[in-house]
């Protein structure tokens, strides 16, 4: 029977923890070896998982400090034939490894495996959160993972699976930077896997005021533009980027871009802000967006305005998910 490598690094998890490694111990698919990475915990979290008398639970201490260094750390101990990625705060519902087996093992070689997810919490999930649970769910019910990449991370951090040849193929975690499940979709598509979704929910992602996403500045926005504009620069390195927007989001952008040497235009539909000159470039009416180039839209306005946009870029040669996207 194939075996899955859990990796679950913890820090002051106590409160979760009992609920992850139960859902891990429920497991139809039952030939797994959990990984658990200590990451310097300072409360009971290392006694709960020491409770649990069972030979596929493997214990470390984090060789660094953060989430990066204990993935890092695990990798070292991985013996199975497929890798995959647990959060100790979540909850893997008790199909969860046998469903994205199942999916590999339909799919061709060279393919990630995912599937739906749902925010859980003690109290009320917050509207920001189940609007990135709908989005996700929704890209990946229409396997528009690559087409969407650059408007957030399309695959949950704790809910893929991956055979373990591609995982050493890309250098598993060794070569990531934060925020590190977003870079990993990245080498992901720079290495040519494909990303493969089961049509059923397979992760419970628990929110509470403690995650780490909430609270640690490497998966705050800046991080993430940062991380993925040179990929889009890098892209699209033939063509001359076209930039929408002039507000907080697009003035980020277009620092980022300035930082990397990479030339730009700069595009506004609000007459207050056309003309301006900022970071050293001046601002035009979107009526003057040049065809056929690399476009960043750093807006995102509601339903009816967005097809109303979209409409008006594609008569200029941009096609959402092609040479034009969502940031």
């Amino acid at each position: 029977m194939s075996t899955i490598s859990i990796i679950t690094p913890f820090k002051d998890a106590a409160p979760y923890l009992k609920d992850c490694i139960d859902s891990i111990c429920r497991q139809s698919h039952d030939s797994w070896q959990l990984i658990a990475v200590d990451d310097h915990s300072e409360d009971h979290s290392k006694a709960i998982i020491e409770s649990y008398k069972d030979p596929r639970i493997e214990i470390y201490t984090n060789k660094g400090k953060g989430i990066l260094s204990a993935l890092q750390t695990a990798q070292e101990h991985i013996k199975g034939n497929y890798v995959t990625r647990m959060d100790a705060d979540d909850i893997m519902p008790d199909d969860k490894l046998k469903v994205l087996l199942e999916v590999l093992y339909a799919s061709t070689s060279r393919t990630i495996a995912t599937g739906l997810v749902r925010y859980f919490s003690e109290g009320e999930v917050s509207e920001g959160y189940q609007n990135y649970e709908s989005w996700l769910n929704d890209t990946a019910q229409q396997g528009l993972f690559y087409e969407r990449i650059y408007r957030e991370c399309v695959v949950a951090s704790p809910n893929w699976l991956m055979h373990r040849m591609d995982f050493d193929a890309i250098g598993g975690f060794q070569k990531l930077n934060y925020p590190e499940d977003y870079d990993m979709v990245f080498r992901w598509k720079a290495a040519g896997l494909k990303i493969k979704s089961a049509h059923t929910l397979t992760h419970l992602w628990r929110e509470h005021p403690n995650r780490t996403s909430r609270n640690s500045d490497v998966y705050q926005q800046e991080s993430f533009f940062r991380l993925k504009l040179p990929y889009f620069i890098e892209e699209f390195k033939n063509r001359r980027i076209q930039l929408i927007g002039a507000k907080k989001k697009g003035k980020l952008i277009a620092q980022i871009l300035k930082e990397h040497h990479c030339d730009f235009d700069w595009y506004e539909k609000d007459r207050v802000l056309i003309g301006q000159t900022l970071i050293n470039t001046e601002i035009k009416s979107i009526d003057f967006l040049k065809t056929e180039e690399a476009c960043i839209l750093s807006v995102y306005p509601d339903e009816e305005l967005r097809t109303a946009l979209e409409a008006f870029i594609s008569k200029r040669g941009y096609y959402i998910g092609a040479n034009a996207h969502y940031f």
